[in-house]
């Protein structure tokens, strides 16, 4: 059976774009939501961890994606994939990393 790894990729990465709103999310209702007060000293640089993995991961995974398409997917569906898998998420690393960039030089 022929490897699908070049399909498989860029579709995960879009699902990866969910994980981490929901993350942050999550931090700032155990940090903000009446949990305790010892949570506020961990909110930021969770916050930090939590941009720059998916930073990383987004822009590595959607670049690998987009390679993979252009050399072994046919024209029609590697274009399909890129503008609807591997672009957002490559959009979404260019965020997650200026978001980091921007509290790294704010607070």
């Amino acid at each position: 059976m022929k490897s699908r790894w070049h399909i498989l990729i860029p579709v995960s990465v879009l699902l990866f774009q969910i994980v981490p709103p929901l993350l942050l999310w999550a931090i700032a209702g155990a940090s903000y939501g009446g949990a305790g007060n010892w949570l506020h000293a961990w909110e930021r640089p969770v916050s930090l961890l939590v941009l720059a993995l998916s930073a990383a991961v987004s822009l590595s995974l959607g670049t690998l994606g987009a390679y993979g398409l252009l050399v072994r997917a046919r024209p029609g569906t590697a274009a399909l994939l890129i503008a609807g898998c591997c672009l957002p998420a490559l959009l979404g690393g260019a965020v997650y990393l200026h978001g980091l960039l921007v509290f790294l030089a704010w607070v």
